[in-house]
């Protein structure tokens, strides 16, 4: 074990984890940007056809936070961004593959290094 506690096929395990959760971080975030810029052309038609404007100011309330949300939500994506985009590169699938095979194997090692060894006696 290491500093942190963790044997190394958990160190590369949580990397591993950290890529593909990075990817659906993505995904959901521009998901929630795309929600609201569809509300944004609802509150404009809301705002132009309100009948006054306590009805207006309530509406441009709404528009407000939409705008917040999504500013949120673009900033989450735009911080998963590049993880994503290194994760999804065809060009790095094989490096991926090699970390899963060297995660497997490194567990399979501390299997052996961490189990019950029993020594058996080879000379009668």
């Amino acid at each position: 074990m290491d500093m942190t506690g963790k044997r190394p096929s958990e160190i590369i395990a949580g990397f591993l984890e950290f890529l593909e959760a990075s990817k659906s971080e993505y995904e959901s975030a521009y998901s929630d940007v795309g929600r609201e810029d569809s509300k944004t052309q609802t509150f404009l038609h809301d705002i132009e056809l309100a009948p006054n404007r306590g009805e207006r100011d309530k509406v441009c309330t709404k528009l407000q936070q939409s705008r917040r949300t999504r500013r949120k939500a673009k900033d989450r994506a735009q911080l998963y961004e590049h993880v994503c985009s290194f994760y999804t590169d065809k060009q790095n699938q094989n490096l991926v593959k090699a970390l899963r095979r060297l995660q497997n194997d490194q567990a399979a090692r501390e299997k052996y290094l961490f189990g019950n060894r029993e020594f058996k006696n080879r000379v009668d």
